[in-house]
This record gives structure tokens, C-alpha cells and sequence, in this order.
């Protein structure tokens, strides 16, 4: 009866994939070839002395004979009686494969299922559309302490190392030139990027994207559209006319604020950027549309809701 077992064992291991379904397989026929021969043994298993997985059994003495394995009619366990009257975990040895799977989780996934993705991020950056762990949507005060510029982009040029990312200079202001990495080469051209104002955030931490520089970000708002690049599309937020580098933007109903840190903490950041979507085609921080001096910030063409980022 064990070497049988044994045998059919690992012609599954050998035939069958490891595959949530493969192993669901697998299981499942063993467990109907143990049945299938406890039924030809008369229903009935002998008692045995030792456990015959003990790879070391052999070498000991064996117990007193009123000490012997029972292997347990609901679960398959092998019970050493009369010291266990059942099963001790009976979730973790019943006949099929659910506890298995639980161990054995993320290394066995459903065939052709998709792993969500942890980050997000900008088109062609790290993450792409992946899921992210939901953030709580910042207050106000959270955004005053982030600095929205109106910048000009002077030079556009797409990475040498990256098929996906942009070279952005942006003049932001008093002289002020910030180099930009943007994920934004598969989605808007170079030439309608060059000498078009954008509006950037100045004063997060620098990066280094694709081993060059990075000192700002460019804000724009990506969604669904079937005629654009795999699917999607990218529109960069549009100052009003009027609208100069360097102009500082604020919430509607509200005043610049007088200062702003060097550099926001990456954790305010992100409650901000979770509070950021398109609404009737201009840019809002929950229900606050994005101001300028001369009007308010649009995003023309991004749909009711579309995130900005």
C-alpha cells in the first residue's frame, strides 16, 4: 500500500505543473487512489507500529504494542494512540488542498492570473496601471505645503537609455531652469511639448530616473482611450493665458501661501496626489480647482474623474 502510494506520488510530481489547478489535480487523485485501496483492503487498515514517513523508524526500537499508529477517517492524519484520541489541527490535515494552498501563497497562483502590482506611477514609470495600497486624501493644509509652479518647457529631448521616458528643461521662474525625467515619451510628442507651458511640482525630493536627474515633476492626467497608445492616453494641465513661469498656483476660494518648505515629505506628497482628478475639465484638489493669477488650470480632452499625477 506505501509503496504504491509513493509511486503514483511521484508520477504526479513529475506529470503535474505547479499550477494552483495543477496541484488541485494532483491531490485530488491521490487521495481517491488511497480510498480506492483502503476500499480493496476490505475497508479497513491495518494498525501499524510506526509511522512509515519516519525515514529514521527503522533504526529505533519499536513501542509497546499497545501503542500504534490510526491514520484519522476525516482528515488522513496519522494518530498515535492512545496518547491522541483525534486529530490536533484537523484544518491542517483534512483531505484536500486548501491549507496547502494557504502555505504556500503568492509562490502558487491560478493559471494566467495577473499579479497586482504594489506601486503606481506615471505612464512607462514603474507600476504602470498596477494596483497601490489605497491613501487617505490630504487637507488643505497638506496642500499649501506643496509647491505647484507654472513652468515653460525650453528643451525636450527623449533618453538615450529609455524608450519610454522624456528630458524635459523647464524654466520655472526668476532664471530658475529644473531638469525633468517624464514618463511621457509613448504618449505626447516632442514637439508638442517644447516652448508650452506645464505646471510642475518644484519642491520634491530629486531622483534619479533611468541613471539621470530628476528635480521636478510634471503634472498631467492619464485615462482610459481606445485610440491612444495601448489603450490610454496623457494630457499635461494647461495654464490659463495670461499665465507666467514661476506663477504659484493656490485653491479656489483661497491665497498663496507665503512660504513653502525646500522639499515636501514624500508622505504629504502622496496625500495630495490621492486628492487630485479632473473636474468639468479643469484640475482639482478634492473640490477646489487648481488658480492661477489669470484664471483657472484646464485639462482639456481628460474625461470626469481622471486622475492627475
Amino acid at each position: 500500500f506505501r509503496c504504491a502510494c509513493v509511486r503514483e506520488r511521484e508520477r504526479e510530481r513529475q506529470s503535474v505543473g505547479m499550477t494552483a489547478g495543477g496541484l488541485d489535480e494532483a491531490i485530488g487523485k491521490l487521495d481517491g487512489l488511497i480510498v480506492d485501496m483502503e476500499a480493496e483492503a476490505g475497508g479497513e487498515v491495518p494498525p501499524l507500529r510506526f509511522d512509515p514517513n519516519d525515514p529514521w523508524a527503522g533504526e529505533r526500537s519499536l513501542p509497546p504494542e499497545y501503542v500504534v499508529k490510526v491514520r484519522c477517517p476525516k482528515s488522513g492524519y496519522l494518530m498515535t494512540k492512545p496518547f491522541e484520541a483525534q486529530c490536533p489541527m484537523p484544518d491542517a490535515f483534512v483531505k484536500d488542498n486548501s491549507y496547502l494552498r494557504g502555505m504556500l501563497k503568492p509562490v502558487v497562483k491560478p493559471a494566467n492570473q495577473q499579479v497586482a502590482s504594489t506601486s503606481g506611477g506615471k505612464p512607462g514609470g514603474k507600476g504602470g496601471d498596477g494596483k497601490k495600497k489605497a491613501v487617505a486624501v490630504g487637507t488643505v493644509e497638506d496642500f499649501t505645503k506643496v509647491l505647484f509652479k507654472v513652468a515653460k518647457v525650453i528643451n525636450c529631448e527623449k533618453h538615450p537609455n529609455s524608450d519610454k521616458l522624456l528630458i524635459c528643461t523647464l524654466h520655472i521662474g526668476n532664471g530658475e531652469t529644473r531638469q525633468v525625467v517624464a514618463g511621457l515619451q509613448k504618449y505626447i510628442p516632442v514637439s508638442e511639448l517644447e516652448n508650452v507651458l506645464v505646471i510642475c511640482v518644484a519642491n520634491l525630493k530629486k531622483a534619479k530616473l533611468a541613471g539621470t536627474p530628476s528635480e521636478a515633476m510634471i503634472l498631467a492626467s492619464e485615462f482610459a482611450d481606445s485610440s491612444g497608445v495601448d489603450g490610454r492616453a496623457v494630457k499635461t494641465l494647461v495654464p490659463p493665458a495670461g499665465a507666467n513661469p514661476g506663477d504659484v498656483v493656490f485653491l479656489e476660494g483661497m491665497e498663496v501661501p507665503g512660504a513653502f518648505a525646500k522639499q515636501v515629505s514624500s508622505k504629504v506628497w502622496e496625500k495630495v496626489a490621492a486628492g487630485l482628478k479632473v473636474k468639468a475639465g479643469l484640475a482639482h484638489f478634492a473640490d477646489k480647482a487648481f488658480c492661477l493669477p489669470t484664471g483657472k488650470v484646464a485639462i482639456p480632452g481628460a474625461p470626469e474623474g481622471a486622475g492627475i499625477r
